[in-house]
């Protein structure tokens, strides 16, 4: 029963393709492993914030701009195949649903065939002053529903 269990999520984790969404590479170093030279299940949510920063700041949206005012409202993280090097592990990135206030990412940590890890980020943005939340602009939206949405049996998930 587990091992159906198994084979069924990552039968799931496998159908989100590079296609859909990007690719960045995120550097494990030393201090990311523990006692037995896997990655910390600690460190995969700022590996993750790493990816998603350099991604970000690539295609304009860097510290300071009025839609990276966010918050984690949620996260969720299954853990597959521990990752037990240092160096680049590839994190694939995509979002799931776009809220007025919201974004839904998933991600995947993987590097060759090997799947380390997946699950969802929740995001909300916020108001600096009011700190409720705040749409995202129509600029910032129209360029993550370009850039990273993927599409749930043909219809966008905004």
């Amino acid at each position: 029963m587990v091992f159906n269990q198994e084979r069924e999520a990552e039968a799931r984790v496998a159908e989100i393709s590079v296609r859909e969404g990007v690719v960045e590479s995120v550097e494990v170093f030393f201090d990311d492993l523990d006692a037995f030279g896997m990655v910390y299940h600690g460190r995969f949510a700022a590996l993750l914030e790493h990816g998603i920063t350099r991604y970000t700041s690539r295609i304009g949206l860097t510290l300071g701009h009025e839609d990276m005012n966010v918050v984690v409202r949620e996260l969720a993280i299954t853990f597959e195949q521990p990752l037990a090097s240092i160096g680049s592990v590839e994190l694939f990135l995509w979002i799931e649903s776009l809220g007025k206030t919201s974004a839904r990412y998933g991600f995947r940590f993987q590097t060759g065939e090997t799947v380390h890890a997946h699950g969802h980020r929740v995001i909300i943005k916020i108001d600096p002053g009011t700190k409720r939340p705040a749409a995202w602009t129509e600029a910032t939206r129209q360029l993550l529903v370009d850039q990273l949405l993927v599409s749930q049996n043909g219809s966008p998930a905004v």
